[in-house]
């Protein structure tokens, strides 16, 4: 087989990149909102385009989300109002960030290292599942990773060349850092940087090349307004959101102060096992490479500028830091994957011979073919394998209830996406006074269930209404219940 020259490989990885944005953008329109993590963040951030709060996100109408900071709210509620609110609106800004760290990780390695290598690192980055499935999907984490990316990556061009940008870049990255996770973007950033400079010395490097003073003044003037007037607005948000989601949530796994949901209990080191899921197909491509370099892996650590170890800090560091914790969820390891595909590029770009047809888009694009399955499975069997309440609230609607109308959900849960397609009609209640005086109120003709749920609902109630149409929803049945004394309004 004749052996493919570097601007074959490299427009093929090119297509490959345009492929996987292709199939995000098609799965972001196909696939709605989905229980609970999005569709909560939507519904946050469809609240603040409706109350015009930009200062506190809600959890609910009055009630303060003090669980992080505001930035991802920020951009998709502004996205909302310039587009509308819908769930591509709400999940265009992660898909953006996650479009701005893959250009950082490419100018960055192909900066250090050539244009192969850069190409390299944006296919390893972009064909992560995590990434993938990260980018475009309403939560905090891309705004995060965008901004470890951000100062990480600034950092390294202040201690390398004399680019003033950069230099302040790095602030503006913690500044925004603060406003998109707090404090935990410091820390991110701040551990490989100190091992980095401790292991070669560079302290007086690093005091000369960057500007400490109007930096710091620079990231507190970006930061540092929101939180003070946070907590004017509401006071006891920088308790919880300092020592709650901070302290506690980090050290205590079985933390009982989580305003909004719960502690996610998991075995210290769990984030390992979660990151070898979240660099797939790589994890797995890392052994065959092992297998076909081990031998010269000792060769390839020559690291005069300290480049393969600065990256190598960035993946590990992150993962070290939250071994320590007994309270995490698999999307933590996001902000490190830059770091890993700036390593794993230059890994690859040391190992490679020059006749080596790359492999690479095809890995890249493994990911992607896993989501157009994902997205398939949600066009042709519905709710079975998301749970979303988009065809309900779409069910309801066409039942034409009257504007100042609200649906009821009999559940002990709240379904965040029937919240945000429903545009704040909705309510959820598992207590039967609360539904009693709902409906003695006269403005709730309709109620949802759980066919499991329904032996629950009181008797007389149950009587009142009856099924008009139901949805499966991953292992159960959702009812819709119409009272049998409706008619709808003349249009």
């Amino acid at each position: 087989m004749k052996p493919a020259s570097r601007y074959d490989w490299q427009r093929t990885a090119i297509y490959v990149l345009l492929a996987l944005l292709a199939l995000r953008l098609l799965s972001m329109w196909a696939i709605p909102l989905t229980d609970t993590t999005e569709a909560r963040y939507a519904e946050i951030a469809r609240k603040m385009l409706e109350t015009g709060n930009w200062v506190t996100p809600l959890h609910d109408y009055g009630v303060p989300f003090w669980a992080k900071p505001p930035l991802s709210t920020w951009l998709s509620a502004a996205a909302m109002g310039l587009f509308g609110v819908n769930e591509l609106a709400a999940r265009l800004p992660s898909l953006l960030l996650s479009i701005a760290t893959l250009w950082l990780t490419w100018h960055a390695a192909s900066r250090r290292s050539g244009r192969e290598a850069g190409m390299a690192a944006a296919l390893m980055l972009a064909g992560s599942a995590l990434f993938l499935g990260a980018a475009g999907t309403v939560m905090t984490d891309p705004s995060l990773m965008f901004c470890v990316a951000l100062s990480q990556i600034a950092f390294w061009r202040a201690m390398t060349d004399d680019s003033r940008l950069w230099r302040y870049l790095f602030f503006v990255g913690l500044g925004l850092g603060l406003l998109a996770k707090g404090p935990l973007a410091v820390v991110l950033v701040g551990m490989p940087i100190f091992v980095w400079v401790l292991a070669r010395n560079a302290w007086l490097d690093l005091w000369r090349r960057l500007p400490w003073i109007s930096g710091t003044a620079l990231m507190l003037a970006i930061a540092l307004p929101w939180y003070l007037w946070a907590e004017h607005r509401t006071p006891g948000f920088l308790n919880y959101f300092i020592m709650g989601e901070h302290v506690s949530r980090f050290l205590d796994s079985g933390w009982k102060g989580d305003k909004y949901g719960f502690a996610h209990a998991t075995p210290r080191g769990m984030i390992w096992l979660y990151t070898l899921g979240a660099i797939f197909p790589w994890s797995a491509a890392m052994l065959v490479w092992l297998a076909r370099h081990g031998k010269q892996a000792w060769r390839l650590r020559k690291d005069n500028d300290g480049w393969l170890f600065y990256s190598l800090l960035w993946t590990l560091m992150t993962l070290l830091f939250f071994t320590l914790s007994g309270n995490i969820i698999f999307p933590y390891s996001l902000p490190m994957l830059p770091g890993f595909a700036l390593f794993a590029a230059e890994l690859w770009q040391r190992a490679r011979q020059p006749s080596d047809i790359s492999r690479l888009p095809l890995i890249a694009l493994i990911t992607g073919a896993l989501l157009l399955v994902l997205t398939v499975l949600q066009w042709t069997h519905g709710n079975r394998y998301f749970r979303t309440q988009k065809q309900v609230i779409a069910a309801w609607e066409q039942q034409k209830p009257a504007a100042d109308r609200h649906l009821v959900y009999w559940d002990s849960r709240r379904e965040f996406s029937a919240e945000f397609y429903g545009h704040g009609a909705v309510r959820t209640t598992d207590k039967p006074e609360a539904l009693r005086a709902s409906l003695a109120a006269g403005d709730v003709h309709f109620i949802v269930t759980e066919q499991r749920d329904l032996p629950s609902l009181p008797a007389d109630i149950r009587e009142r209404f009856a099924p008009t149409a139901s949805f499966p929803v991953m292992k159960d049945t959702m009812l819709l219940l119409r009272d049998k004394t409706f008619v709808a309004p003349a249009q």
